[in-house]
């Protein structure tokens, strides 16, 4: 495992990368690439968030990189969508040296960060990316919508109203892993619930599975992550499966 640190965008976010291999003259090794996007309301980037989740899908053959995009103040430098966009044009073009297959690339998020991987998925219909993975995502800035976030990421109701997602999905918005808990008491389900009405809407592959109890920010689940809940773990197993799929890749 090689792991390096780069920053990317007009506010220097760092990325942190987990490679199988790194600018091996004789190998020829490609393997698929994972964008990681913590949550944090866009207020910072939550670390249970971010290695626990990268280093399980690396244990599977992939390629991650976490990317710490910009929140609160650092926003007004450059809209976290604006950072994602220029990761994604930055692994393609060092493909080669990050032993990454370009055509073979996703985006996973969490709460905020899931908001912003759909941002991506939807906004700019997921170019050069095949899937996205969304955790407890934050979609709608309306009735059921986590007012913290949008509060941090918008500077307007028009722009709360550009970032509401559900409206945001077309025939073009990248096929979507989407899980969650049916008491999540911080980011109400019926984000998750709208969003896949909204993609099967216009006939948008999705899966999604609702636990039935879990708090907030779940992460792995795992007991390095701070709150063990065997049932929710299932989500890792399940969307590897699912993300290989959408890939066509096999370990």
């Amino acid at each position: 495992m090689t792991k390096l640190e780069f920053t990317i965008g007009k506010a220097c976010s760092k990325v942190t990368a987990y490679l199988h291999s790194y600018v091996c003259e004789n190998s020829h090794e490609s393997h698929p690439a994972l964008i990681v996007l913590p949550g944090g309301g866009y207020r910072y980037t939550s670390a249970r968030e971010a290695d626990p989740v990268a280093l399980r899908y690396f244990a599977h053959a992939v390629n991650t990189f976490i990317l710490d995009y910009p929140t609160d103040k650092d926003i007004i430098v450059e809209k976290p969508l604006e950072t994602v966009k220029q990761l994604v044009e930055h692994l393609i073009e060092n493909r080669k040296e990050y032993g990454i297959d370009a055509e073979r690339m996703a985006v996973i998020g969490f709460s905020a960060g899931a908001h912003l991987a759909a941002s991506y998925g939807t906004v700019y219909k997921g170019e050069h990316l095949k899937a996205m993975i969304l955790g407890y995502p934050v979609i709608s800035s309306r009735e059921f919508g986590h007012q913290g976030s949008f509060q941090v990421l918008c500077r307007s109701e028009e722009e709360k109203a550009y970032y509401s997602l559900e409206d945001r999905v077309d025939e073009d918005t990248l096929p979507s892993f989407i899980f969650h808990t049916s008491d999540d008491g911080n980011v109400n389900v019926r984000n998750s619930l709208i969003f896949a009405d909204a993609l099967a809407r216009h006939n948008v592959p999705f899966e999604m599975h609702i636990f039935p109890h879990g708090v907030h920010g779940l992460s792995v689940a795992t007991k390095e992550t701070g709150n063990r809940n065997e049932e929710f773990q299932s989500w890792v197993d399940l969307s590897i499966k699912w993300l290989f799929r959408q890939l066509e890749f096999e370990e």
